[in-house]
């Protein structure tokens, strides 16, 4: 089988040779899946990987394909899926998210169209054509800034579009849902909901008995609710949870997480109750700065408004959700009550309680710092990460709250703490980088801006293919407005003379800047 001749300078392809190459690909399509079987484990990984790369590529092909027929589908959106499903023989969901990337991917915007509806993204473009994200990334990502004011769709699609293009491949794709969070908080976007709003919408149903007896329980539940709910399932919905001690758990997450909140319901989450949290709490972490805690003494602190957080007045349970300080408080004041005040450099300066704690501060404080886990490319809240040595206990590293971070279990088991082996992961603290990566901590040692400065732990990855190790840190949308997080950032474009290359909306809320 050949393979179409491509002139060299001489353009693109002609009408024919498309039309070959297509021809080509399906033959080629007919020989993989006809002898997939026959490759061992390892090279059936490579060659799967290559597949993907390819199938990923292909969300330029619908992109190209849907604008190209526009003239033969029908002009409402809802009939163009209907139409692309049954032409196809695709579902409405496949054909919904093929239509959907369509504003972003193309190549040539619509002369027609007016200039605030020119929604395309090409960078991302070019990160799809490399293999790096398909269509449901795409799509994640035309929801989230379909979320953005909608006055202003065209333009916050070309401001974001570059920051978008580099995050893609330093993330999970499911982890783009979060990506709402990031874009308000980095383009000083208000929560446009209140807590008023909130307690209008919650509800909670549960449904007739079916011909087997189970019923469905369907509803909306506050931030509040969903951040007792999500600790729960963090504690006692784990593999073996509530189970006794080496039982074999052949239960899935949903039926692991059912029978919690069934037991919490007959023996009371909460402390003190039969069924006791995992690390002794329940309670959600209120943090704030100081200069909005001096705030409520009437205090004003010098460059108090040039560290303020995005979504002011805001708590963040260990699981990962947000509530408003005053609803926090009013739900916690019956229960275990934390306070951590940050520092301009997002360090704790204060943490304290109304009882006596062992190593829990740490682990608190460490939620108000870091967010979640600190590991590069995972979104894992608080409540189910382990704290981690930076420093290993057994070379030195002290448990001090500036040596500890939050980790998931899955890169957790993939750390070497005697940085020995450089085909596993290792951390170390930025005043490190310097000795042992020879590079600046801020640059992770590849000319990038701040891979480093907004974690309080450097990660350095397992050697590549290219034999190279740099220094990374997490992209997490849902952990890019963490206080502390959000606090070392601002310290940082403040030491570089406050040019981040970020795009902030200014004091009248009425056009976008450069911060």
């Amino acid at each position: 089988m050949s393979t179409p001749s491509v002139p060299n300078g001489s353009g693109p392809l002609s009408t024919s040779q498309v039309l070959d190459a297509v021809a080509q690909f399906e033959a080629l399509s007919t020989v993989i899946v006809e002898n997939f079987e026959v490759l061992a484990p390892d090279h059936a990984h490579d060659a799967y990987k290559s597949i993907e790369k390819a199938r990923k590529r292909l969300a330029v092909i619908d992109a190209t394909y849907v604008e190209t027929m526009k003239g033969r589908m029908p002009s409402a959106e809802h009939r163009q899926i209907a139409w692309l499903a049954q032409e196809m023989r695709i579902s409405r969901a496949e054909a919904r998210q093929r239509i959907n990337v369509v504003g972003r991917l193309s190549r040539n915007v619509d002369p027609f169209a007016p200039a605030n509806e020119d929604v395309r993204m090409p960078n991302l473009r070019q990160k799809v054509e490399e293999g790096v994200v398909g269509a449901d990334a795409v799509s994640k990502i035309d929801k989230a800034v379909r979320e953005l004011p909608a006055t202003e769709h065209a333009q916050l699609s070309r401001l974001l579009d570059k920051h978008i293009a580099d995050l893609v491949d330093k993330i999970r794709v499911d982890d783009l849902n979060k990506l709402p969070n990031r874009l308000r908080a980095m383009l000083g976007v208000d929560d446009p909901y209140t807590d008023e709003d909130r307690a209008r919408k919650r509800s909670l149903k549960i449904g007739a008995q079916g011909p087997d007896g189970m019923s469905r329980l369907s509803g909306v539940v506050t931030p509040s609710f969903a951040a007792v709910l999500k600790r729960l399932q963090a504690d006692h919905a784990r593999p073996g949870g509530l189970l006794e001690e080496g039982a074999d758990d052949q239960r899935n997450p949903e039926q692991r997480f059912h029978d919690a909140v069934e037991a919490a319901v007959n023996g009371g989450f909460q402390p003190g109750g039969d069924l006791q949290p995992a690390r002794g709490t329940t309670s959600v972490v209120t943090v704030a700065h100081i200069a909005d805690v001096a705030a409520l003494a009437g205090v004003s602190l010098p460059d108090g408004k040039d560290f303020v957080l995005p979504g002011s007045g805001k708590a963040v349970s260990d699981a990962g959700v947000r509530i408003s300080i005053s609803q926090a408080v009013q739900q916690m004041v019956d229960r275990n009550s934390f306070l951590q005040v940050l520092g301009n450099e997002g360090q704790t300066l204060y943490f304290g309680r109304s009882r006596r704690l062992g190593t829990l501060p740490q682990y608190l404080a460490l939620l108000g710092e870091e967010g979640g886990s600190s590991a590069p490319g995972v979104g894992t809240p608080g409540a189910m990460c382990d704290v981690h040595h930076v420093q290993s206990w057994s070379s030195g590293g002290g448990t001090d709250l500036d040596n500890l971070t939050l980790v998931d279990p899955g890169t957790h088991r993939k750390i070497d703490d005697a940085r020995c082996d450089e085909n596993a992961w290792w951390t170390l603290r930025p005043d490190e980088v310097p000795a042992i990566l020879g590079t600046d901590e801020g640059d992770g040692g590849s000319g990038e801006c701040e891979p480093a400065s907004t974690n309080r732990v450097v990660w350095v990855a397992p050697k590549g293919k290219e034999g190279n190790r740099k220094a990374e840190s997490n992209e997490d949308p849902d952990t890019f407005d963490s206080p502390g997080r959000w606090l070392r950032r601002k310290a940082r474009e403040k030491r570089a003379g406050g040019h981040s290359g970020w795009q902030w909306r200014d004091g009248t809320g009425s056009r976008w800047v450069v911060g």
